[in-house]
């Protein structure tokens, strides 16, 4: 079979580890997924541009998060969608190769374990969502001691063993794939709304799952006519 071959940029770890469960879990037979991880919002449209240069790609796309700042104009968020603008001189083709999450990807982890009533984050700090990922994952909370051996939380900081335990979980249907896809119904596809969580990454996993090869190629023809 010839695969179609799609290339995502996610912004970083905690993207990057989602997209490996969706390609685990969640990709149809005939696609073959390829996920590069820009380590940060500076480099994603950079590597969205040599990707276009290589002529494996049937399609690019790129994936990051809002963390409620898309009317901040010095937010990370900001800095990708002003240098993707200037990538392709179009912000409508931006918003179609832009999949994003607001606040932030953790959410979309939390929605394999419960509804969006119960995981809805109130702020994007890791920190102040511990406990909310040590009640889902209670292993991330009890990795250290202090030096009289009394356990202290591990707050959750996107660390890579952190992102595997939450992986894990996932892949082996303590908290199923399945149960993600259907929660994530409830999120606004409005992701810039600043009122309640939203994200459009829902198409994208059904697309990916389904096989839906004219999803991406709508996408392709934006990216064809720069």
């Amino acid at each position: 079979m010839v695969k179609y071959y799609i290339k995502i940029i996610v912004e970083g770890d905690e993207e990057e580890t989602f997209f490996e469960i969706v390609k685990e879990e969640g990709v149809s037979e005939k696609i073959w997924l390829d996920i590069e991880n820009a380590n940060g919002s500076g480099k994603i449209a950079d590597l969205f541009l040599s990707a276009l240069r290589e002529d494996i790609y049937d399609c690019v796309i790129c994936v990051y998060d809002v963390d409620y700042s898309a009317n901040d104009v010095k937010s990370a968020y900001c800095k990708i969608r002003n240098q993707l603008n200037s990538l392709f001189g179009d912000e409508e083709i931006t918003e179609r190769v832009s999949f994003c999450t607001n606040p932030n990807i953790m959410q979309i982890f939390l929605l394999a374990a419960d509804s969006l009533d119960k995981v809805s984050l109130l702020t994007t700090s890791k920190k102040t969502n511990s406990s909310l990922i040590h009640y889902y994952w209670p292993e991330i909370a009890s990795g250290k001691t202090d030096s009289l051996g009394r356990k202290i939380k591990n707050d959750y900081s996107a660390k890579k063993w952190q992102l595997e335990i939450i992986k894990y979980s996932i892949l082996n249907q303590e908290y199923p794939y399945s149960r993600l896809l259907e929660n994530a119904k409830q999120l606004s596809t409005d992701y810039k709304n600043q009122e309640k969580p939203g994200s459009n990454l829902l198409d994208l996993l059904l697309a990916l799952k389904s096989g839906d090869i004219n999803f991406f190629n709508e996408i392709k023809n934006f990216l064809d006519n720069i």
